[in-house]
């Protein structure tokens, strides 16, 4: 993960109120086509200049070979305001989390996951386990991510409502762990899109946290009933793995 600087000097008299909300357009638009990361990033203007430090997975992830339509209208529209070109650069290295992206020919499969604290792309690569920047998949729609971004945003939501405890823990909880819930049916249904834009099976993982180990340790496919405990660990963290359902899951004490 690394983090970049995003600026440009302004050059004319400008409606500062109109330069933030063009400004911010355009950074919504990286996050939408998969070039930042997380929805909240550093931003600031002055009197010369404005300014944004994004997170990024890769040290080139912001050039304009990846940048779909919105980026590319956002870019122009902010340079008109300003009179000025965008300048781009890499700051650093966060210390926090330095996984590496995902760099397989051909991914054996794709993985939809994500955590409370993740900023990272929500889709790992099956075969490395590391991250798959989301516009190194085919556009999924109107040039970019929206939908796979909706899922990522819910299930963020939902798994901190379960960490907190106090309000809607349960039905957090449920969401998360219930193949039937409207959570894993979004979820279930971006994996056979990414399946059909890829031509690469794509598996949900599905949270899973139960007191009783015995039933833990037993418990069958919740989609087929048949056995998908693995031998070994998939990755040292994945203890369920149905091929039928493409769906994955773990022990409670690694959930």
């Amino acid at each position: 993960m690394y983090i970049q600087e995003i600026s440009i000097e302004i050059k004319k008299n400008v409606d500062r109120d109109e330069l933030v909300d063009e400004f911010g357009i355009l950074m919504s638009s990286y996050r939408k086509s998969g070039q930042t990361q997380g929805k909240i990033e550093s931003q600031y203007i002055n009197e010369h200049e404005i300014v944004c430090l994004p997170y990024t997975l890769e040290k080139d992830s912001l050039d304009e070979k990846y940048n779909n339509f919105y980026v590319t209208r956002g870019i122009k529209k902010v340079e008109e305001i300003c009179g000025s070109k965008f300048e781009i650069k890499l700051v650093g290295q966060y210390k926090d989390d330095f996984e590496p992206v995902c760099k397989c020919k051909k991914s054996e499969y794709y993985i939809l996951i994500t955590n409370y604290l993740s900023i990272s792309s929500p889709i790992t690569c099956g075969t490395c386990n590391n991250y798959v920047p989301l516009y190194r998949l085919p556009v999924y729609e109107d040039h970019g991510y929206v939908q796979i971004l909706n899922w990522e945003t819910n299930y963020i939501s939902c798994d901190s409502l379960q960490m907190n405890c106090q309000v809607g823990e349960r039905w957090a909880l449920n969401q998360m762990q219930e193949i039937a819930s409207q959570l894993s049916k979004q979820g279930f249904n971006i994996c056979r899109k990414i399946e059909e834009l890829t031509n690469t099976p794509t598996y949900y993982y599905l949270h899973n946290y139960n007191k009783r180990n015995g039933y833990n340790l037993s418990r069958p496919c919740p989609s087929c009933g048949e056995n998908w405990g693995v031998k070994e660990s998939v990755h040292d963290y994945f203890d369920f793995k149905c091929d039928n359902c493409k769906i994955l899951s773990t022990l409670s004490m690694k959930s």
